[in-house]
């Protein structure tokens, strides 16, 4: 009953500009204001970012210095590990800020906030201060500073932030290796899958330094576009918020629902998206795109139209899919990387990469990578690629991502992965893994591996060109090419870890889970949050 009468409300306009209101809020600190609102409205409604931008407008249309500033906590709902700061200067300007907190164990966290401006320098600052601790009595010192990079005022803001419900620091043990951590923040992403769905952020300590609240679904990664942050909150929406926290659009995705991944086509204005169509007999066997410009819905790829003989035989479970349900889990893609028009999807369930070209036009078969085994009399053995060397394929793998050099010349690249090492197929229970050797079962495994494969679409081969072993985990994982460091995830593990260009430990990290966390992506948010 209470929650109905809330769902009537929320799209209630009126209804919403009495009982949303923005006051001073003694338990977090003196001249800080917050947003009073009942907790079951949605953030992301249109009714609600309505509202709490008139409030929050109203109130940075007045004047305020750098010694008195306009301060606000999680001002639009979207960051509960942050606060607002608006404020005038008579010179273009900018300021750093460090967080200090009460615990000898959490290090100080200092950032340079982005502007917006150009060489990040203004005279009307707004700034979303993120960094804050859960949990902690915590200063903020700030600094300004003029164009010529002199200091010129410093103010003191000390503030108590409201408990998480997630680990504030995680267990976190060095390797061998003495190279730096890459600068970043940890994105967890699915922690404990649908116990809590939000966006956990991590630095190089193993610090929460922000929360990214969502409403019933994980996302899948984080991606920055046109100076916005872009995610989804359902399985069936995306919001897109900018650098102070505001709610500017919202995309929602029609006769289908999400899962495991989603990219961006810049040169389409594209989302590309693993989706699973309503109604229908299969589940997680089509791609669809999302135009962010007209708001359309189209499918792409069907999966069905590639390896047809494979989805004949495919077996139902007799306890139903995965997720409980009835429908028929046959090809299970878990990831996708693009190329021009040319999109490599991820099939967990038979252990396979598809390459197809042309896909938005006329998507055709180009070629499929795993052990020969896989396709021998199938329909799918002409395409397959040729195994250059002696080493064991992928298995149940996840996060194919390609990689470029120029040095290859034309019609060579790299596929990186996380090789889960995993020998499950649920819908072909007659699957043959002895090719498979030393691959784990679903609890049960010595490692998990990083491979990187070098592509010849010329000589149509493949060649395991770089791995390395990492945590096992089955299922749950992911694997990230930063600038020279690599950052796997090993959700079953309960952990992720970052290694040098050398493929030496740096540092592990490890979380507590009632489950596990889906993946594990490192952002530096530069000219989003941070300059």
């Amino acid at each position: 009953m209470y929650g109905s009468k809330i769902k009537e409300k929320v799209n209630d306009v009126s209804w919403l500009r009495k009982n949303v209101t923005i006051t001073e809020d003694y338990n977090i600190g003196s001249s800080i204001l917050s947003v009073n609102k009942i907790s079951d409205i949605d953030i992301y409604s249109d009714s609600y970012r309505m509202v709490i931008e008139e409030k929050i407008d109203e109130l940075t249309n007045k004047s305020y210095d750098f010694k008195n500033p306009l301060l606000i906590y999680n001002a639009y709902g979207t960051n509960t590990s942050s606060i607002n700061m608006y404020f005038n200067t008579d010179e273009e300007s900018y300021i750093t800020y460090t967080v200090s907190v009460d615990d000898e164990d959490i290090a100080d966290y200092t950032k340079t906030p982005y502007n917006g401006g150009e060489n990040n320098l203004t005279k009307k600052h707004a700034y979303q201060i993120t960094g804050l601790v859960a949990g902690k009595m915590q200063t903020i010192k700030i600094k300004l500073y003029n164009a010529n990079n002199e200091e010129i005022e410093t103010n003191t803001i000390n503030l108590f932030m409201p408990e998480s419900s997630v680990d504030v620091k995680l267990d976190v043990s060095d390797g061998e290796s003495t190279e730096a951590l890459e600068d970043g923040l940890y994105a967890l992403l699915g922690h404990d899958k649908n116990f809590n769905s939000n966006i956990y952020l991590y630095d190089n300590d193993g610090v929460l330094r922000g929360e990214i609240p969502l409403n019933s679904y994980r996302t899948d990664r984080i991606l920055q576009i046109d100076g916005n942050m872009l995610y989804s909150y359902t399985k069936r929406k995306f919001a897109l918020v900018d650098r102070l926290g505001k709610v500017v659009k919202t995309y929602k995705i029609d006769g289908y629902y999400m899962h495991h991944d989603y990219i961006y086509d810049e040169d389409n204005n594209n989302l590309i998206i693993l989706a699973n169509k309503d109604g229908a007999d299969t589940i997680e066997d089509r791609v669809i795109t999302l135009n962010l410009d007209t708001g359309e819905t189209e499918e792409i790829i069907n999966m069905q139209d590639f390896a047809k003989d494979f989805y004949d035989t495919a077996v139902a479970p007799e306890d139903g899919n995965t997720y409980g349900g009835d429908e028929l889990d046959w090809v299970h893609l878990n990831s996708l990387s693009l190329n021009g028009t040319d999109l490599v999807l991820s099939s967990r369930e038979f252990s396979t990469i598809f390459c197809i070209s042309d896909v938005y036009d006329n998507p055709t078969l180009k070629y499929v990578i795993g052990d020969p085994s896989i396709y021998e009399g199938t329909s799918l053995e002409e395409y397959a690629l040729a195994k250059e060397g002696d080493f064991i394929s992928q298995a149940g793998q996840h996060t194919i991502t390609y990689q470029f050099n120029e040095s290859l010349g034309t019609d060579k690249y790299y596929l990186i992965m996380f090789n889960n090492n995993y020998a499950g197929s649920r819908t072909r229970p007659d699957f043959n893994w002895d090719p498979f050797v030393g691959a784990g079962d679903y609890n049960n495994g010595d490692a998990s591996k990083y491979y990187k494969y070098l592509v010849d679409e010329n000589n149509k081969t493949f060649t395991l060109v770089d791995s390395f072993d990492t945590d096992y985990s089955s299922i749950v994982s992911s694997v990230e090419q930063l600038d020279k460091n690599i950052v796997t995830s090993s959700g079953k593990d309960n952990s992720f870890s970052e290694f040098d260009e050398n493929h030496v430990l740096i540092r592990k990290f490890n979380y507590s889970s009632k489950k596990y966390a889906y993946r594990v992506f490192k952002y530096n948010f530069n000219n989003y949050w941070y300059y």
